[in-house]
């Protein structure tokens, strides 16, 4: 920690209103894990300081599949914000995926009650100006907008305290302090905390458009053919987000019109969009690498949640679910501990635990595929008992939706089931045995 800067302490100096400097929970970042936390932990009842550098209100995440797993809906529904994004024109959503051996189907998975279980594509230009107003306008929450954390101060009676910077300047003090300021985390970098990092082996383009043609319905699709992921991604206001993942010896071809390269990788896919008559939006998005990145949950009096804590390859479409749900993991594990007043050591520990316990088999899948150019031998079988059985392509779309772990996934029944369908059941009808895995 000999990162940190040490000042001395001063009273909070505000260039617009005043405020007490003392807070219970001083959260970095309003973007989707920082306004959940700030929000659940002012439901709870604590005072909470929510720090966000950008200075204007309408702010949103450019580089996002804009993808919302079913594992998140319990989160969105206990913050009231499932509501805000149906009445914004989000979608449920389900996916269709395809793979040599066929299209798996829009089969929704189950939640615990039973009931069909969906997430929401939503647009981050419609969902983050959603979610930071409605934690703003939280009792207990006191957002600082065009505000950055200038330093870490050590105050008697607790671990640190923020400095801030930009439009307010002063301290802010609290027993917990939250990161939630995506995957450079600046905090986490005052806080000397290193970052472990994994190869990504895969390029991206996204682009999104207006009159796309679907052939398979309102359902985001996905596409796996080897080196290459294709996705289709309806949203809200008729805007389609499409995006082509492939391995970086394709990337050249993208450098100098990834626009033009995306809708021509695209169009080789069955049942692909029609974009023939698609107005694109804006520019196309080019990411030439995005390394698979992650923290340690905590440390000291400091927590991390959503990117800060964890940001993957985006293929998977995990960003947004487990920035989510990291939040109410803090908030629940961590607010019986500031409510007695007492330590936040042990319930920092219990987090970290409980991170690792929930999120590290998902991480280790996904950093594996980040190496590889398709499919081992495992996702041949599932992938393939999924195009030809309803409760294969259920078990298959549950993990995709990170509403059951690898664990579960992986089982052994689950395995003989699928081995059992795949000896006894023909191919399915758009299954192109010819395409790479």
């Amino acid at each position: 920690m000999d990162a940190v800067a040490h000042r001395e302490s001063r009273p909070l100096a505000l260039s617009e209103s005043r405020t007490d400097d003392r807070f219970d929970v001083v959260v970095i970042g309003a973007s989707l894990a920082g306004c959940t936390a700030a929000r659940l932990f002012a439901l709870e009842g604590f005072k909470v300081a929510l720090v966000e550098h950008h200075d204007n209100p309408s702010a949103f995440k450019q580089l996002c599949t804009h993808f919302i797993q079913a594992s998140a809906t319990p989160v969105l529904r206990r913050l009231g914000l499932d509501r805000l994004i149906e009445a914004s024109g989000g979608l449920r959503n389900g996916v269709d995926i395809w793979t040599r051996y066929g299209w798996t189907g829009d089969i929704a998975p189950l939640d615990t009650d039973g009931n069909p279980a969906f997430g929401y594509n939503v647009q981050r230009r419609t969902l983050d100006p959603l979610l930071r107003n409605l934690a703003a306008n939280t009792r207990g929450v006191t957002l600082f907008s065009g505000c950055c954390v200038r330093a870490l101060v050590q105050k008697p009676g607790l671990a640190y305290s923020i400095e801030l910077g930009g439009r307010r300047m002063g301290q802010l003090c609290a027993s917990l302090i939250v990161g939630a300021d995506g995957r450079s985390s600046p905090l986490a970098s005052l806080a000397g905390i290193k970052v472990r990092s994994a190869e990504n082996s895969r390029f991206g383009a996204l682009q999104a458009y207006r009159n796309v043609g679907l052939r398979r319905g309102t359902c985001s699709q996905m596409w796996f053919r080897g080196p290459e992921v294709g996705y289709v991604f309806p949203n809200d206001d008729g805007v389609t987000v499409i995006a082509y993942i492939a391995t970086k010896d394709r990337l050249e071809g993208f450098r100098d019109a990834p626009g033009a390269a995306l809708e021509h990788s695209m169009a080789t896919f069955p049942d692909a969009p029609d974009l023939a008559s698609a107005q694109p939006i804006g520019n196309a998005l080019l990411v030439k690498d995005y390394p698979n990145l992650w923290r340690p949950a905590a440390t000291h009096n400091i927590a991390f949640v959503g990117d800060a804590l964890m940001s993957l390859d985006p293929l998977w479409g995990v960003g947004c679910g487990f920035a989510f749900q990291t939040a109410e993991w803090l908030v629940d594990i961590l607010a019986p501990a500031l409510r007695d007043g007492a330590s936040t050591e042990a319930a920092l520990r219990h987090y970290g635990k409980w991170v690792a316990r929930q999120l590290a088999g998902h991480r280790f899948f996904i950093l594996d595929f980040a190496r590889r150019r398709g499919f081992n031998a495992l996702e041949k079988l599932v992938f393939s008992a999924a195009a030809k059985d309803i409760e294969a392509s259920r078990h298959l779309h549950a993990f995709g939706a990170r509403l059951i772990g690898p664990a579960n996934f992986l089982s052994p029944p689950f395995l003989l089931r699928a081995a059992w369908v795949n000896l006894r059941r023909p191919s399915a009808l758009t299954a192109q045995p010819e395409a790479a895995v």
